[in-house]
């Protein structure tokens, strides 16, 4: 004769509580951040990625969606894989227009290059030295262009 004992009284006297589902994870919360942003709903999403409504809820509660079903919500939501999954921040790649360009003259060039190879003391030198330099736009100062 063999007695089954029940350890599920003596485990929670332990400490020891079953693991409950992540309420929100981050991968749910770019989905939704996301949507908002797009002006888009759990609904359309669920029909560009050709899965039900739940399947787009479970996505975003628990955080958990196949590689197939990765690719295709980033792609509705105009993300990468990296970006969706990684949680990797939108970067904007749009270029600059032609009258921005045009508006910066070599001078200003060469300086945002030095800028930019500088190490994090230079960057802040230069910056210290732009801020109190006399400006332009100063009654009274005049600042010598270098020719």
């Amino acid at each position: 004769m063999t007695q089954q004992i029940s350890t599920q009284g003596s485990l929670k006297a332990f400490g020891f509580q079953p693991k409950m589902p992540a309420m929100s994870s981050s991968l749910g919360k770019i989905i939704k951040n996301r949507l908002i942003d797009l002006q888009k709903t759990q609904e359309w999403l669920a029909e560009e990625c050709g899965v039900s409504k739940n399947a787009v809820s479970k996505w975003i509660r628990d955080g958990k969606i196949s590689r197939v079903n990765a690719i295709a919500a980033a792609r509705a939501l105009d993300l990468t894989s990296d970006q969706l999954l990684l949680g990797q921040p939108l970067v904007d790649i749009s270029l600059p227009s032609e009258t921005t360009l045009e508006r910066v003259d070599s001078d200003e060039k060469r300086l945002l290059e030095l800028y930019r190879r500088s190490t994090k003391d230079g960057r802040l030198m230069i910056y210290g030295a732009a801020t109190v330099a006399p400006k332009e736009s100063e009654p009274g100062v005049l600042v010598p262009r270098p020719q």
